[in-house]
């Protein structure tokens, strides 16, 4: 089949997305509607770091960056490798089945901290500029993966 010429397009901007939604910020806490604070995905998980919380600090780094840039780059690869007119192994695709299981689950943390801040009663939380780029990623990621099954999928 032909080389599908969106998929490239698709994974930059999903790229670009994942990045501007881990660096700019994605959740604006007020407290008594004096004080407010914005945080971005990374600020979060250094601070958590910085805190001692390590556990907690290495599971927002593993679900909402190294597992989203993962599926990037390895949607990347495969695309590359049939580019270039080499076979794709299955096992590339399951690697991609095994990112693609936890893409979502980035999202639902930030999502989780919001409602519990708002839950508290004691600070209010909205949603800001980050987070719509980050919540992007998930489907532009998505449907190039889509399209990467249907034009150079295993036979």
């Amino acid at each position: 089949m032909s080389i599908d010429r969106v998929v490239p397009l698709l994974l930059i901007m999903s790229a670009v997305c994942l990045g501007l939604g881990v660096f700019l910020p994605v959740v604006e806490v007020r407290n008594f509607a004096i004080f407010s604070s914005r945080f971005s995905i990374m600020e979060a998980a250094a601070e958590l770091i910085i805190d001692a919380q390590y556990l907690l600090g290495f599971v927002v780094i593993v679900f909402s960056i190294v597992f989203p840039l993962g599926k990037i780059i390895v949607a990347s690869l495969i695309w590359l490798r049939h580019r270039n007119g080499a076979s794709v192994s299955i096992r590339w695709f399951s690697r991609l089945e095994f990112l693609s299981r936890w893409s979502c689950a980035d999202v639902l943390l930030v999502a989780l901290a919001v409602v519990v801040a708002k839950a508290s009663g004691i600070a209010g939380a909205t949603m800001e500029i980050g987070m719509w780029f980050f919540a992007a990623a998930i489907p532009l990621t998505a449907y190039a993966t889509h399209r990467l099954k249907k034009f150079a999928g295993p036979i």
